[in-house]
């Protein structure tokens, strides 16, 4: 039988079992304080109603040394639940956190959105967190209490108990009947105001659209139109809670009026005494307390199971195969022999592609989109490994490789040109470990970013915003262009690094670039052919394998594919020179 993901969680943590264990233990101990002083209140009044004064303030003070008691275990409770908690989340956090940067990136890509995945490790791991600390205490204190309850009252009347079981159900019996509408109509105000939210973000995520087409005016009115209709459905939840409020003071009311009529007839009888009927009628409330709360008790366990097994399912994503080579034997850095992939099994990518590139040889690879060019670079970062065929990775085969030591190996330069929030020493040092500020300064001259970071008053510790906000698409490249030049790896990847910029920008990247390949191996990806045409050799691709290849000039000789895509793109002349 599968294993319950709430279960499964506490299993998992069971260094805080101990924690949660007095926890646990605290809630009984409330249940019996509760208990103690709803007896000792009843036996202080039938003392003082027998005018046994001393013994009244006896019961009286013991009564108050029990509510200070519970007082006193109430702060306990909530600091060895923080305690605990913490300790528990800490931790869940950091191997969420480690999984993803670890994770199978096959996995990762296939199975898990950007926004989803975020919303597990933030959203779902505070919800599991606040069930952990707060919840559970809660329920099971008042379970404990309920419990504590049952046996006082049974133990101080029978027939009020027996009275009870009756009054009990029905209560709450008209609240549950009550409460039905309510829910529907809660969802639907909650539906109405995620659907306003929903305008808002679209709006403001779009607003360069919005504005380019003169939406504003319509966006307006959709967004009004939205608020309009949650309001509205507010109200009319506003005036359902109001019913349901009513209706569970009135049952409230009349289940401790049907007590107290009850109670009077036996004290009358002689039955029971007038503090017992009291101390009853002060434990009934805890009895009732979480019978009312069954519906949301059961509901918050079922969404915080469903929250830990979405947090599971992170958490239970492979690692990426193990290798165990970790340093290089080849010179070459890449031999390709026939090798196949694919992503699903309802489409293959690499169809038998054979590639090699050789020691400080600029190698380009060219084609159409999907055929497989950006798919050939993941291989050689092996974040895959081929299906089948062989792919030889500085002399060792791929699978074999341990991929933090092959990935020192090379430095890649993508067309996103991801910066990270920081200063722009920090963004270039990411590229090696132990980067100097000497070495950063280089590298941004040889870029030619060096003028332009000195106009900043902290100069290289100037931060550059989320994502390199403050800084231009071409800026940005060159950066991550410098990031990739204090690596000093042997393999450089490039993937449609100047695809994003305009033409101009383009030119002086492309400059850049030149810098960073020299004395290095390079794999370029590219769509604009006037970035591959100082490659050493050129492989045109089509579904996943070589159409044709050779030097620039030969492959222009030929007049084939990669003649045409230079005749489209205006370069054949350029070419032919």
């Amino acid at each position: 039988m599968k294993k319950s993901p709430l279960i499964r969680f506490y299993t998992d943590n069971k260094k805080d079992l101990s924690g949660l264990f007095v926890i646990l233990l605290i809630s009984f101990l409330a249940g019996l304080l509760k208990m103690a002083s709803s007896m000792l209140w009843g036996r202080a009044v039938d003392l003082g109603t027998a005018g046994e004064i001393h013994g009244m303030l006896v019961a009286a003070g013991l009564m108050a040394g029990v509510i200070l008691i519970d007082c006193a275990r109430t702060a306990v409770h909530y600091h060895i639940i923080g305690h605990v908690t913490e300790n528990m989340f800490l931790n869940i956090r950091s191997m969420a956190f480690h999984k993803i940067t670890h994770a199978d990136v096959g996995v990762l890509e296939s199975k898990f959105r950007t926004g989803d995945i975020a919303t597990r490790i933030t959203t779902d791991i505070d919800y599991l967190s606040s069930f952990a600390a707060g919840s559970v205490s809660d329920f099971s204190r008042r379970i404990f209490q309920a419990a504590f309850a049952i046996i006082g009252c049974f133990f101080l009347s029978w027939q009020l108990s027996l009275i009870y079981c009756v009054i009990l159900p029905v209560s709450l019996w008209a609240i549950k009947k009550v409460s039905v509408p309510f829910r529907a109509q809660s969802k639907r105000s909650l539906d109405a105001t995620g659907a306003a939210m929903n305008t808002a973000s679209d709006a403001i995520s779009g607003i360069l659209t919005v504005k380019a087409f003169g939406l504003e005016n319509e966006r307006t009115e959709k967004f009004h139109g939205s608020v309009q209709r949650a309001c509205t459905e507010i109200e009319k939840s506003e005036k359902t809670n109001m019913k349901m409020t009513g209706v569970k003071y009135v049952a409230t009311v009349i289940q401790t009026m049907a007590l107290f009529l009850l109670g009077s007839v036996l004290v009358t009888n002689g039955t029971i005494t007038v503090g017992t009927m009291i101390a009853f009628i002060t434990l009934s409330s805890y009895i009732n307390d979480p019978f009312s709360m069954m519906d949301y008790m059961i509901s918050t366990m079922k969404r915080a199971s469903a929250t830990a097994q979405r947090i599971y399912e992170v958490l239970d994503i492979p690692d990426e195969k193990a290798g165990t080579v970790k340093s290089i034997v080849s010179d070459e850095p890449c031999a390709a022999e026939d090798i196949t992939f694919s992503y699903t099994e309802e489409k293959q990518i690499l169809n038998g592609l054979s590639v090699h590139i050789g020691k400080n040889q600029k190698v380009a690879v060219i084609g159409s989109s999907g055929c497989g060019k950006s798919t050939l670079l993941s291989l050689i970062c092996r974040f895959y490994l081929p299906d089948s065929g062989k792919l030889t990775l500085f002399g060792e085969d791929s699978k074999d490789w341990d991929a933090d030591a092959l990935r020192q190996n090379m430095a890649i330069v993508t067309q996103d040109a991801h910066l990270f929030d920081g200063s722009i020493y920090e963004n270039i040092a990411y590229g090696r470990p132990g980067t100097t500020r000497a070495e950063c300064e280089a590298a941004l001259k040889d870029v030619g970013l060096w003028e332009f970071v000195c106009s900043f008053p902290d100069d290289m510790d100037h931060e550059i915003g989320e994502m390199g906000g403050q800084l231009s698409g071409g800026q940005k490249q060159r950066l991550c262009i410098a990031r990739a030049m204090v690596r000093k790896a042997p393999l450089v990847l490039l993937d449609e690094a100047t695809s994003a910029l305009d033409a101009q920008t383009e030119k002086a990247v492309q400059k850049t670039l030149d810098k960073l390949l020299v004395g290095h191996s390079a794999v370029i990806v590219a769509h604009r052919l006037t970035t591959v045409q100082n490659a050493d050799y050129i492989y045109c691709l089509e579904a996943g394998r070589v159409l044709e290849e050779g030097t620039p000039r030969e492959l222009l000789d030929k007049k084939g594919k990669y003649y045409e895509m230079c005749r489209l793109q205006g370069l054949v002349k350029e070419a032919a020179v």
